[in-house]
């Protein structure tokens, strides 16, 4: 394939990140220090079981010589995890494994990163209407595309007007079943081709992407019906006595923490 569209190119904008305990998500982000560019993987701490040295492994796809891309390669990462200061958030550089893909296929790798132009910063905010239509790419209870590697596209909805921080600094909410594997999933506003800003204006012809932020919890509520906020699992295993019961609603990170 040879993504033409903004929704084919979030097709690789995203991996499986696996470790012994469980699953999540990443993608991939690119952090600009003056003229260079730093191929990132953004995800949870929880992801990587809050271990700032934690070994991941993931699928990458490889860049035929026509652009496309048809096939991808399993790889293992020793990987050192930054940590945010606060937020469940960190990142690990990733040019060191695409540099040994290419040793290793004679290929370069095929991904999308997201960077700062898309990053849906205050003051971007503020254009935004407190109800906007959102998609967010990842691996639901570890579901993906086995056979091409390809991620899980899910829609929903701002379930709180995204300039205002939800009871939390740098915390959104969102209407969208969350469920184990979604963790680190970024969110974006995505509109291909045309969409009405707050004021009625309707754009056509013209496609929007924001990075909303990033997938991290999700409030739950127990058989006795009490309501707690818990981060979402990267396991598929029940391991507590109470039985859970999932709101489809999901706490995200704003993108403008990756600013840390």
């Amino acid at each position: 394939m040879k993504p033409e569209s903004i929704s084919e190119k979030l097709m690789f904008n995203t991996v499986r990140l696996e470790t012994e305990s469980g699953m999540g998500t990443g993608f991939f982000y690119n952090f600009k220090v003056g003229e260079n560019i730093y191929p990132t993987i953004i995800t949870n701490k929880h992801v990587v079981n809050h271990k700032q040295d934690e070994n991941v492994r993931f699928h990458l796809h490889l860049r035929e010589e026509n652009g496309e891309s048809n096939n991808s390669a399993g790889v293992q990462m020793n990987a050192h995890w930054y940590f945010h200061s606060t937020k469940d958030l960190c990142f690990t550089f990733v040019n060191p494994v695409f540099e040994m893909v290419k040793q290793a296929y004679g290929k370069d790798v095929f991904f999308m990163a997201n960077d700062e132009s898309i990053m849906a910063t205050k003051e971007k905010l503020k254009d935004l209407s407190a109800l906007e239509e959102l998609v967010m790419v990842g691996y639901p209870i570890g579901l993906s595309d086995t056979r091409n590697n390809y991620p899980i596209f899910r829609k929903g909805y701002t379930s709180a007007h995204p300039a205002v921080d939800f009871n939390d600094d740098g915390i959104g909410l969102v209407d969208m079943a969350c469920f184990p594997g979604s963790s680190g999933s970024p969110i974006f506003i995505l509109n291909e081709g045309s969409y009405r800003d707050k004021h009625g204006n309707v754009r056509l012809g013209t496609s929007r992407i924001l990075l909303l932020g990033i997938l991290y919890a999700g409030p739950q509520y127990d058989a006795r019906g009490e309501i707690v906020v818990k981060t979402i699992p990267t396991s598929k295993q029940v391991v507590e006595s109470n039985t859970s019961i999932m709101t489809n609603l999901g706490y995200y990170i704003k993108a403008e923490e990756l600013c840390e």
